[in-house]
C-alpha cells in the first residue's frame, strides 16, 4: 500500500526536525559553563589599589601584572579598550564609540546602514561601518569585535553594562570589549539609567552602582563574559581640568572608596566555581601618562585562596607584564576556542610569592628606565657626533692640531665604541636617578676605555679589536642567558612603548652587527686566519640573533647574513659575482625559512616570525604587502623625529669628506688594512638592508655606522700621528 504524498513529506519533514533538534542539542551540550568577568577600573594605579581594602584583599590571593596600554597610533583610551576586546592594537574613536539600546529605531537605523536583520534585545553599535573602515586603514588592521564574534560562534552570549558618560557626552567604550563583527552584544545595559544626578560629582553626574549590581545580577547566569565599566574615574578626569589638587583628590578618594565597596559585593554574587574575574585599568591617569607610567594594573582572580604570583604571555615573555591584546585570546582559550586574526597571546601565570612588592618595583624599574631613556641616549648620540667631528678636524688640519688635542680626541672616539657595552651592564649597577646614570656611565665609560688603550700597548689595531669583540662577547653572553640586561638597558626596548619585549633590539643589533665586522676583521688582519673561521664566527653571530628563543629578531638576522655574507666573499676575492649575489640571497631564504619552521612548528612559545606566518596564512599574500608598508612608514616617521638620524648622515658625511681630505690617506689605508676594508664594506651594507628590512632600520644603520666611522676615524689619527702599527 502506498503513502500518501502528503503523509511522506510529513515524515521527511519530521526526520529533519528530530535531526536538527538533536544536532543543537549536541551543541548546546558542547557549550562550557565557564564564565568570565571583565571588571574595569580606568584611570588608576596599584599606588591606590593597594589603599582599597577588598581589593588589597583580591590582590593578596591573585595573579598580578602590568599591562601595556598602546593600541593603534597614538595613545588613547577608546583603542585600548577596542584592542582588549579585539585581540589587536585596534582604532576606535568617539565617533564610533555609538552603542544604543536595540530598540526598533536603533534596529532600522542599523538595518538602513548595513544591509542586516537584528534579533530583538541586546545591544548594538550603529557606527560599526565606520569603525571596520576606520581599523582597515589602521597600521594593524584590527578586525573589530574578534573576541565576541568568535564566542558567539561557537553559542556564547556576550554582555556590557555601564558607561563613562558626562553631561553632554555619551561614553560606552565597554562595549567594545563584548560586541561581535557586527556591533552586536547579547545582554547590558550601556544607558543613563546607569548613573545618578549628583551636583557634588564632576559633571553632576557618579555611577548608580545599586544599579550597576542589579544588571549584573540580571545577565550574571545568561552571559559568558561580561564586561562592567565602573565609569567614575574616567569622568573625574575629564572634568580634571576645572579642579584644583585638593577638589581632585577629595573626589578621587570617595570614588575609589565607591568602587572599592563594590567590588566587595561583587565577589559576593560570584560563583567562583565556574567563573574568573579580571579587573583591569584600560588606561592610566593623565598625569600617569605624562609621567611616563603609563603600564596599568592587571588583576585575574579565580576565587582560590593562597595562589598568587605573576602573569605572563608569549606576547612578553616578561615575568609581570603582558599586553592588553592578550585579554582576548586568554578568554577563547577557557572555553577552547583557537583564536583567529589575533596578534596577543594566551596569559599565563607563575606562582610567586612577594608578587606585589615585585610588581610595584618593577613597575618602578620601567618607568626610571622609560623617562631616562631619551635624555640619555640623546646625549651619547650628540657626544658620538662632536666626537666624530673633532677627530675628523684633527685627521684635516693635522699640522694645526695640538699633540694632546689628537689623543684626547682619539680617546674620545674610542670610548664611542665601548659606551653600548657600559649601557649593556649598566642595570647591574642599579642607578635610578638622572644624576647618577651619568655619573656611572661617565667614570665606568673612562676606566674601561683606559684599560683597553694601555692593554692594547699602542697597537691602534689591538685596541679596535679588544674593543669591538669584547662589545660582541658582552651581548652574546647576555642573549644566551635570557637577554637579561638587554631587557632592563637604556639601549634595549622599553616595555611601556611596546615595539619589542624580548630578544634583542634594533639599537643593540646595530651595535652587535658593527662590533662583530669590525672586531673579526681586525683579528683576521693582525693573526691571518682563514676566511672559513671568520665566517663559522659569523653564523654563531648570526643564530644568536635569530634563533627564536634567543635573540629573534627577524629584521636583524636579514641584515646580519647580508653584511657578514657579503664581508666574507670580500676576504675571499676582491669582486661580487652575480653567482656571489645570488648564493647570498639563497642563504638568507634558506635561513629565515629554518627559523620560520623552528618557530611555527617546534617552538611552545612562539615569536614575532611565527606571528607573521600566522596572519600571512589568515591573511594571504596582502599581508605582507601591509609589513614592508607598515616597516617604510615606521622608517619615514623616525626618520624625522630621532637623533639616530642625524648620526647616521653625520658619518655618512664624514666618510664623503674623508674621500677627498686628506687626499690619498683614506686609499692608503684601505690598502694597508684589506681585510679591515672587508669588514667596512659589511657595515656599509648592513646599513642599507638594515634601513630597509625593519620598522626602525635607521636607529639599527646609525648603531651600526658607529663601528665603521670610529674604527675608520681612530686609525686615520694614528696615521697622521706616527704612521700605522699592526
Amino acid at each position: 500500500m502506498k503513502l500518501p504524498k502528503v503523509l511522506i513529506l510529513i515524515l521527511i519533514a519530521f526526520i529533519l526536525f528530530t535531526t536538527i533538534s538533536y544536532s543543537s542539542g549536541q551543541a548546546e551540550g558542547n557549550i562550557q559553563q565557564q564564565r568570565y568577568i571583565i571588571l574595569t577600573i580606568s584611570r588608576v594605579g596599584y599606588d591606590q589599589l593597594t589603599e582599597m581594602p577588598n581589593i588589597k584583599a583580591l590582590m593578596d590571593n591573585s595573579y598580578i601584572g602590568l599591562m601595556n596600554t598602546r593600541a593603534s597610533g597614538r595613545y588613547n583610551e577608546l583603542k585600548s579598550y577596542a584592542s582588549i576586546g579585539w585581540g589587536t592594537r585596534a582604532e576606535a574613536s568617539e565617533a564610533t564609540d555609538d552603542f544604543h539600546k536595540l530598540d526598533d529605531e536603533a534596529r532600522e537605523i542599523y538595518q538602513r546602514r548595513v544591509g542586516q536583520v537584528l534579533p530583538k534585545g541586546g545591544l548594538i553599535n550603529l557606527s560599526i561601518n565606520n569603525l571596520q573602515q576606520l581599523n582597515l586603514s589602521g597600521e594593524f588592521k584590527a578586525m573589530p569585535g574578534t573576541m565576541g564574534e568568535q564566542l558567539r560562534k561557537a553559542g556564547y552570549k556576550t554582555a556590557a553594562i555601564g558607561n563613562s558618560d558626562t553631561d553632554n557626552n555619551a561614553s560606552r567604550a565597554i562595549g567594545f570589549i563584548a560586541m561581535d563583527a557586527m556591533g552586536y552584544i547579547d545582554y547590558g545595559n550601556l544607558s543613563r539609567e546607569l548613573t545618578l544626578e549628583d551636583i557634588s560629582s564632576p559633571f553632576g553626574l557618579r555611577t548608580n552602582y545599586d544599579k550597576l549590581m542589579s544588571e549584573f545580577e540580571a545577565v550574571y547566569g545568561k552571559a559568558h563574559l561580561v564586561a562592567i565599566e565602573t565609569g567614575d574615574l574616567s569622568r573625574l578626569e575629564a572634568y580634571r581640568s576645572n579642579l584644583n589638587s585638593s577638589a581632585y583628590s577629595s573626589h578621587r578618594r570617595t570614588i575609589l572608596n565607591n568602587i572599592d565597596n563594590f567590588v566587595g559585593e561583587l565577589v559576593g554574587k560570584i560563583n567562583f566555581k565556574d567563573t574568573k574575574l579580571i579587573i583591569l585599568t584600560p588606561y592610566p591617569t593623565d598625569a600617569a601618562y605624562e609621567a611616563g607610567d603609563r603600564l596599568t594594573p592587571i588583576i585575574i582572580y579565580d576565587g582560590d585562596e593562597g595562589t598568587r604570583g605573576l602573569l605572563t604571555s608569549d606576547t612578553t615573555r616578561r615575568e609581570g607584564i603582558i599586553g592588553n591584546v592578550d585579554i582576548a585570546p586568554t578568554v577563547l582559550a577557557a572555553f577552547n576556542l583557537q583564536p583567529e586574526n589575533i596578534t596577543g597571546k594566551k596569559i599565563t601565570t607563575i606562582d610567586r610569592e612577594g608578587h606585589l612588592s615585585y610588581i610595584m618595583e618593577l613597575n618602578s624599574r620601567t618607568v626610571n628606565t622609560s623617562v631616562n631613556r631619551y635624555r640619555i641616549l640623546y646625549t651619547f648620540a650628540v657626544f658620538e657626533m662632536l666626537a666624530s667631528v673633532l677627530a675628523l678636524l684633527a685627521i684635516v688640519y693635522k699640522k694645526r692640531m695640538p699633540k694632546g688635542l689628537t689623543k684626547l680626541s682619539a680617546i674620545l672616539l674610542l670610548s664611542t665604541a665601548v659606551i653600548p657595552l657600559v649601557f649593556l651592564i649598566l642595570p647591574i649597577v642599579g642607578s635610578t636617578s638622572m644624576f647618577t646614570t651619568y655619573v656611572a656611565i661617565v667614570l665606568i665609560s673612562a676606566v674601561l676605555t683606559l684599560i683597553l688603550y694601555y692593554v692594547s700597548k699602542g697597537s691602534p689595531l689591538n685596541t679596535l679589536m679588544l674593543i669591538c669583540l669584547l662589545v660582541t662577547t658582552g651581548l652574546l653572553l647576555d642573549i644566551v642567558t635570557g637577554q637579561n640586561l638587554i631587557k632592563g638597558s637604556i639601549l634595549g626596548y622599553d616595555p611601556i612603548i611596546g615595539a619589542r619585549y624580548y630578544g634583542i633590539g634594533n639599537e643593540f643589533a646595530g651595535v652587535l652587527i658593527g662590533s662583530t665586522l669590525v672586531g673579526a676583521a681586525a683579528f683576521r688582519e693582525k693573526y691571518r686566519v682563514r676566511p672559513e673561521w671568520i665566517m663559522l664566527f659569523f653564523t654563531m653571530v648570526i643564530f644568536f640573533i635569530g634563533y627564536p628563543r634567543l635573540g629573534a629578531n627577524v629584521g636583524a638576522t636579514i641584515t646580519a647574513l647580508f653584511a657578514f655574507l657579503f664581508a666574507y666573499f670580500l676576504m675571499t676575492a676582491k669582486r661580487m659575482s652575480i653567482k656571489r649575489w645570488g648564493i647570498i640571497v639563497a642563504i638568507i631564504f634558506a635561513a629565515i625559512s629554518t627559523f620560520a619552521f623552528i618557530d611555527y612548528f617546534l617552538m611552545e612559545s612562539k615569536s614575532h616570525l611565527a606571528g607573521a606566518i600566522q596572519q600571512i596564512a589568515n591573511g594571504g599574500p596582502l599581508v605582507v604587502y601591509q609589513i614592508i608598508l607598515r616597516k617604510i612608514t615606521m622608517n619615514l616617521r623616525v626618520m624625522g623625529v630621532t637623533i639616530w638620524s642625524r648620526v647616521l648622515l653625520l658619518a655618512l658625511g664624514i666618510l664623503g669628506i674623508l674621500f677627498y681630505r686628506p687626499i690619498g690617506l683614506l686609499k692608503s689605508l684601505a690598502t694597508k688594512y684589506p681585510s679591515l676594508l672587508s669588514g667596512w664594506s659589511g657595515i656599509i651594507a648592513a646599513c642599507i638592508v638594515g634601513f630597509m628590512v625593519n620598522d626602525s632600520g635607521v636607529v639599527m644603520a646609525a648603531t651600526c655606522i658607529i663601528y665603521l666611522t670610529t674604527s675608520i676615524l681612530y686609525l686615520l689619527l694614528a696615521e697622521t700621528e706616527k704612521g700605522i702599527k699592526k
